[in-house]
């Protein structure tokens, strides 16, 4: 059956049924001992809300997948979970059995007893004293629900980001959920300030005083959106709520913007982390470690703060030393720093939707050494000569002059200066305004937009080229793509493509291309030519690679045309090292890692993976994490037979900031927020075999990334490790 976005259809290989969900391009995957019909029925009962319900004629429902579910009472409240490996039971019933961490939304409707297990293929759910399941699903998009006009004075700045609390379907700690956030509405410059009835806020007990000029106010719109909380001018930046105040500038310093932005943000993160903390008294009473690292800190009664009113529960939160919470204070998602001009505050409601940091700098222009002549000579620029071999160093240590990196960028660009922003804390950064940021992502109000558009599902077709020939051994990435069980890949290799080739290639609706070969001011390297992106009037594809030199210009064009995001170079890259970072970049968008994430990993892994960017929305993800959160992990031999085993989330744009995380480590039974370093665990050798065995993620450990699959702790104990 089909409402909307989402389909329930059954499968015969394996047997059971698939939902797709069309605007988020996912598809999840339960698996049932005999062949089902999936028959519409009624969207109730669920306790909460889904999208499409369907009846299975089953008694047993499989995920392969290490899920964790909770069963809950008719009515909402929690009475068992299955969590890591651990089983649970209830007795005949009415109950909802929720499956957490998949691509969409799903849970079980059952009128009978519960038992959930887990074995070697993922969790699995048999029912008894009934012969039937309800099947509820619910799709985790969120599309802005309107648009708000503004013109360029502040005071109507200040009035449109009053609007962005809108989306936001509770102001209870629930809100902590990325999906109970929604999506701000847009914001657009126009003649007069214009905004749907009820959207902008205006009698609350929350507001937000800055002085009138952009580089106070757009700075508060997380703030604002998070906080529900109306914006207003001020001669102070300060937060009002009911009838004390919080300043947001140190009063000794308070004309300095930097201290004025990371007070901003702490408290935007204090009260995000408290809520998180104070949530689990409600839908999910789980077992949350960031509540056990601070709780002695804290002298709040989270179950009474649970149902006071925002402005209660805020006053009780801020009157908190930010130094106790900071502990649990997980790590940013993202940093987004913006020149405070008029035609940037479009930008604003795709930072507020990722609650990012953001800053208004003064970015400067950075000089970027060029590498040595060696590697010049057999870089990806189409200068002809032998492959590098064996270099496998950057040549960052070569001595060489330092030069304007705009020289290195390479045709139309030219101009543009290269941006150096301050460092962050935040997995990701972003520079919205003029040049060309290093270490950053450049977006474009365009490619923000068309992420939001329904995608098709199906199948995720991949399109690699290979357009030089001693650039073969990168092609190998096409038997990366795809190494996903449960996700379907459609990979296609192209070799030696003419111009009309490409340009038809890059045409089609695609969801990736992975291009490699040579880049220079004339375009890309084809067999009969250059093809200049500038000339293409349309491209289909969402996303891109285009691993070869300085191909940062070829690539906004390219956004420009009509892709969503690509990651691009801003300078010459040596062939070897850019191979490694095309399979490594491969199979992190094959794991579920955005385009934008996949650059902090790059960097950790070469030298070389801190010369690429990223050009348009950089939120875009490839596959779905199996897992939910994409996870990226360092292994260290601690003696003897044990290792510290790291872990680290990623979150994305479908498992945003709040969400949570369970490692599958020995007994584990606590979640932590899925953002940045989520624990250390110290494991058995037979256990970490287990670990690596059983899933597909990156590794760090002897000074390289390796993958989950291939790692021989052998090897490692001796140092000879394969990639």
């Amino acid at each position: 059956m089909n409402v909307r976005s989402l389909s329930i259809t059954a499968t015969d290989d394996p047997v059971g049924v698939e939902i797709a969900d069309d605007i988020q391009g996912v598809t999840t995957v339960l698996r049932t001992p005999s062949p089902v019909t999936p028959r519409p029925t009624t969207t109730d009962g669920f306790a909460f809300p889904v999208d499409t319900a369907v009846r299975l004629d089953t008694t047993e429902v499989r995920i392969p997948q290490y899920v964790n579910v909770i069963v809950r009472d008719d009515r909402g409240r929690t009475v068992a979970e299955g969590t890591n490996r651990n089983e649970a039971r209830v007795p005949p019933g009415r109950y909802i059995v929720e499956v957490v961490s998949l691509a969409v939304k799903t849970y079980l409707a059952v009128e009978g007893s519960v038992e959930t297990t887990i074995d070697d293929v993922g969790r699995r759910i048999a029912v008894g004293d009934t012969d039937h399941v309800r099947l509820g699903v619910r799709s985790r998009h969120e599309y802005p629900a309107a648009t708000v006009t503004t013109t360029e004075d502040p005071h109507d700045v200040m009035r449109a980001l009053s609007c962005l609390g809108s989306s936001l379907k509770t102001t209870s700690p629930e809100r902590a959920w990325p999906t109970l956030r929604g999506h701000p509405p847009l914001v657009e410059l126009g003649e007069r300030f214009q905004a749907p009835e009820g959207f902008e806020r205006r009698d609350g007990d929350v507001v937000i005083e800055v002085p009138p000029e952009l580089r106070y106010v757009y700075p508060v719109a997380s703030l604002a959106h998070y906080l529900d909380a109306s914006v207003r001018p001020g001669a102070t930046p300060r937060l009002l709520v009911g009838e004390r105040e919080y300043p947001l500038v140190a009063p000794a310093t308070p004309d300095d913007q930097r201290t004025f932005e990371r007070t901003v943000h702490r408290t935007l993160a204090q009260v995000f982390t408290l809520d998180c903390i104070t949530r689990t008294e409600g839908l999910y009473p789980v077992q949350c470690h960031e509540r056990a690292v601070v709780a002695d800190r804290l002298d709040l009664d989270f179950a009474a703060l649970y149902d006071q009113p925002l402005a209660t529960r805020l006053d009780a939160y801020l009157d908190v030393p930010y130094a106790a919470v900071e502990p649990a204070v997980p790590t940013w998602k993202q940093t987004v720093d913006v020149a405070p001009a008029p035609e940037n505050v479009a930008y604003l409601p795709f930072a507020a939707a990722d609650l990012a940091e953001i800053r208004c700098p003064s970015p400067r222009t950075a000089a970027v050494k060029p590498r040595s002549p060696a590697i010049d000579a057999f870089c990806r620029s189409g200068v002809d000569g032998p492959l590098p071999g064996a270099e496998e160093t950057d040549g960052e240590d070569d001595g060489a002059e330092a030069v304007r990196a705009h020289l290195a960028i390479g045709d139309d660009e030219d101009e543009q200066p290269i941006i150096q922003l301050d460092p962050t804390d935040s997995i990701e950064q972003t520079w919205v305004g003029e040049g060309i940021p290093v270490g950053a992502s450049k977006p474009t109000l365009e490619a923000c937009k068309r992420r939001l558009d329904a995608q098709p599902s199906g199948a995720i077709e991949v399109a690699v080229v290979s357009n030089s020939p001693e650039m073969r051994a990168e092609t190998d990435v096409k038997d990366l793509y795809g190494l996903r069980e449960f996700v379907a890949f459609d990979v296609e290799m192209y070799e030696d493509l003419t111009r009309e080739e490409l340009r038809a290639i890059l045409a089609e609706e695609r969801d990736f291309v992975h291009y490699v070969g040579h880049v220079d001011e004339r375009g890309m390297q084809c067999s009969d030519g250059w093809l200049d992106a500038a000339t293409l009037d349309t491209v289909g594809t969402r996303a891109f690679v285009l691993n070869a030199c300085r191909s940062y210009a070829q690539g906004m064009h390219l956004v420009h045309a009509g892709a969503i995001a690509g990651v691009v170079t801003l300078v010459n890259v040596g062939n070897d090292p850019a191979t490694r970072v095309g399979r490594t970049l491969a199979r992190l968008l094959n794991s579920g890692f955005s385009l934008a994430s996949t650059l902090d990993i790059l960097g950790t892994d070469t030298i070389t993976g801190r010369q690429y960017t990223v050009v348009g929305d950089g939120q875009v993800v490839l596959a779905e994490g199996k897992g939910g959160t994409p996870i990226y992990t360092e292994l260290k031999r601690q003696g003897g037979e044990e290792y510290v085993f790291s872990v680290y989330g990623y979150p994305t744009t479908r498992s945003g900031l709040g969400s949570l995380y369970m490692a599958n480590v020995e007994q584990n039974n606590e979640f932590y927020l899925n953002s940045g370093h989520v624990g250390d665990f110290v494991l058995s050798r037979d256990k970490v075999e287990e670990i690596l065995g059983k899933e597909h993620f990156p590794v760090y450990t002897n000074g390289a990334i390796y993958w989950s699959d291939e790692i021989q702790l052998s090897g490692l104990d001796s140092d000879m490790m394969r990639r």
